[in-house]
């Protein structure tokens, strides 16, 4: 009588003769435990990423031919022989057994199988996602490519610390555990060979579930330090932990429960531990600095933080803040030198965002500048507030290109001390200087808005437009709310006849400036576009102007732009006279070029003091 059996039914009843079956569920469950444990013990003994790789390779690749060698042998007591065909009903009698006789053979097999194929998956899948950026990453979690130009790659030694996480069940207590991520920031600068990110970048991570590769890829470190403050009355725990970022993996980890006043020999401690585990030196001398830079004083020291804390806002309350706070811990401890420098940088920001005059803010600034490096000479901080404000407010730039030498000489990493260094030589017209200082800054700085937008605008300087205006998105991408990014942008999209994105621009530029109805500033790019346009522009900017909201300084390009030149002269003469501080950049900003060769404007280069040879005058 014919067997009548279908031909799959017998395939599989073969397949559960030869224990194909059998090797299948067995073969996926033991690769997948082996791939499991490669997956921890390959980083942790620090071998190439690509072994595990290799092994997923290899376990996928063998699978097939284990099946194959099922088929073909089968293991007897003699060894492996040649498998016999099936006996005369063999085949029959497996496939008349009970489904529950029949099923979990092939349900391990399945089972064995997805096994494998999911380990594999997972394996290769997180050594592909564990790479950084590559040099042509443009999306938005990564810098800009214009930025630096080029994605930036992670150096071998760098390092960021994200804010400490506040255990201490008070947010009021937030400030102390931002302090103690930035104080161990400034220890760390102070290894030879050691990048440091700076506070701005590192601490945009604040409260984000971001994997650590992520955050390693889009500040271009190799590592991650992190960890929690907790802090009740006079004790303090803090936990720790150093990460590589490449693949997540913990390097070292401590916990510390001391006295509050131990709080500076832990910071020691930490930055020690770090540098040993990094092979990297944090020396005796490292440590005289930092004590230097201390106070016996723990109200004094507490007040500083909050200073600092309120000083990072940069909002107009913050910095009335943080004012009151470093004048609090200086009355405290006025050999205090940090107190003195954090109160200089806030004395030059005051006239900028607040209404507090700029010849009082000047002079305040330089005398807490001058104080804090009569008691600290490396102080990196003290220099560049000094530089900055001789800068902007005294136009003193022979004075302000000492500053920054020692700012250099103190501490050449430092990214806020080199955007207004990077800045200062732009406005000298030393541009060729001035570039590199400003990728420099975005390298150590990515994450900070003002980073970018400096750097845009010595691009644009350099005559490479395109560059300035990526810079500036990349900047805008950082900080949406800046109503100062949105004009340097708009009058770099009106420089380059892209009039409805200007229009944009400038919409939102005056919308964030509180203007009733932005939207006139249409006509008025209108009139730049067409000449026949020019009385109803000029017009409308007229009436703008006369609203009071914006400075009348920033109306002096459109001025130029409608052809009323001395409506634009005018009020560049006023801004002169007054010492405005937006003057400094009038031999060299890309929104003058329509006026800079009016006697008139050259006379005021001059009499600033600018070098003559800067283009225009």
């Amino acid at each position: 009588m014919t067997d009548q059996t279908p031909g799959y039914q017998r395939f599989f009843a073969e397949l559960k003769r030869r224990r194909v079956f059998r090797l299948m569920a067995v073969y996926g469950a033991v690769a997948f435990g082996v791939l499991q444990g490669a997956d921890v013990l390959i980083p942790a003994l620090h071998l190439p990423e690509t072994m595990i790789t290799a092994i997923a390779a290899l376990a996928l690749l063998g699978f097939p031919l284990a099946i194959v060698l099922a088929w073909v042998f089968d293991r007897t007591p003699d060894g492996l022989t040649r498998t016999q065909e099936a006996a005369t009903g063999e085949i029959t009698t497996i496939v008349s057994q009970p489904a529950g006789s029949r099923w979990p053979a092939g349900i391990a097999a399945v089972v064995g199988t997805a096994l494998l194929v999911s380990a594999v998956w997972w394996v290769i899948g997180r050594a592909d996602n564990s790479t950084p950026p590559t040099a042509g990453a443009q999306d938005g979690s990564a810098v800009a490519a214009a930025a630096t130009p080029g994605a930036m790659a992670a150096d071998e030694n760098s390092i960021a610390v994200l804010p400490f996480v506040n255990m201490s069940g008070d947010p009021e207590n937030e400030y102390f555990s931002d302090g103690l991520s930035e104080e161990l920031i400034n220890a760390l600068v102070m290894v030879d060979g050691l990048k440091v990110v700076a506070r701005t970048s590192a601490f945009a991570f604040r409260g984000q579930e971001r994997d650590v590769r992520e955050i390693g890829a889009e500040l271009g470190v190799e590592h991650v330090l992190e960890g929690s403050v907790r802090k009740a009355g006079d004790r303090v725990r803090i936990t720790a932990q150093l990460i590589q970022a490449q693949d997540g993996f913990h390097l070292w980890s401590e916990t510390y429960d001391r006295q509050l006043d131990d709080i500076f020999a832990v910071q020691e401690e930490i930055a020690a531990a770090i540098s040993e585990q990094l092979e990297l030196t944090f020396t005796p001398e490292d440590r005289s600095t930092l004590a230097r830079r201390r106070t016996d004083d723990l109200e004094a020291y507490d007040l500083y933080l909050l200073g600092r804390h309120n000083w990072a806002t940069r909002l107009d309350e913050g910095l009335v803040n943080a004012q009151r706070y470093f004048e609090a811990a200086i009355e405290r401890d006025s050999a205090f030198a940090p107190a003195w420098a954090g109160l200089a940088a806030v004395y030059d920001a005051l006239p900028w965002y607040t209404d507090y005059p700029a010849d009082e803010g000047a002079e305040r600034g330089k005398q807490a500048a001058r104080t804090a490096i009569a008691l600290d000479p490396s102080l990196a901080e003290a220099h560049a507030a000094l530089g900055i404000i001789l800068y902007e407010f005294d136009w003193d730039w022979a004075g302000a290109a000492v500053a920054f030498d020692d700012m250099q000489e103190a501490d050449p990493d430092y990214a806020q001390g080199l955007n207004w260094e990077c800045s200062f030589l732009a406005s000298i017209g030393e541009i060729g200087e001035s570039l590199p200082l400003c990728r420099r800054a975005v390298e150590l700085d990515p994450l900070f808005m003002h980073n970018h937008n400096i750097l845009g605008f010595v691009l644009a300087v350099a005559g490479y437009r395109e560059e300035a205006l990526a810079s500036y998105e990349r900047a805008i991408e950082l900080q949406p709310e800046q109503p100062e990014l949105r004009l340097d942008y708009a009058v770099e999209l009106l420089a380059a006849n892209r009039f409805e994105e200007a229009v944009g621009a400038y919409e939102i530029w005056l919308g964030l400036e509180g203007l009733e109805d932005p939207s006139e500033i249409r006509i008025v790019v209108e009139g730049v576009k067409d000449p026949a346009q020019r009385e109803a522009a000029r017009a409308t900017l007229r009436r703008l102007e006369d609203s009071g909201r914006i400075r009348p300084f920033h109306w002096i390009h459109l001025w130029a732009e409608l052809g009323d030149v001395e409506r634009a002269i005018e009020l560049l003469e006023t801004a002169y006279a007054e010492r405005d501080p937006y003057m400094i950049n009038l031999g060299v900003a890309p929104r003058f070029e329509s006026i800079r060769h009016d006697p008139r404007v050259i006379r005021m280069i001059r009499e600033m003091g600018l070098p003559v040879g800067l283009p225009g005058s």
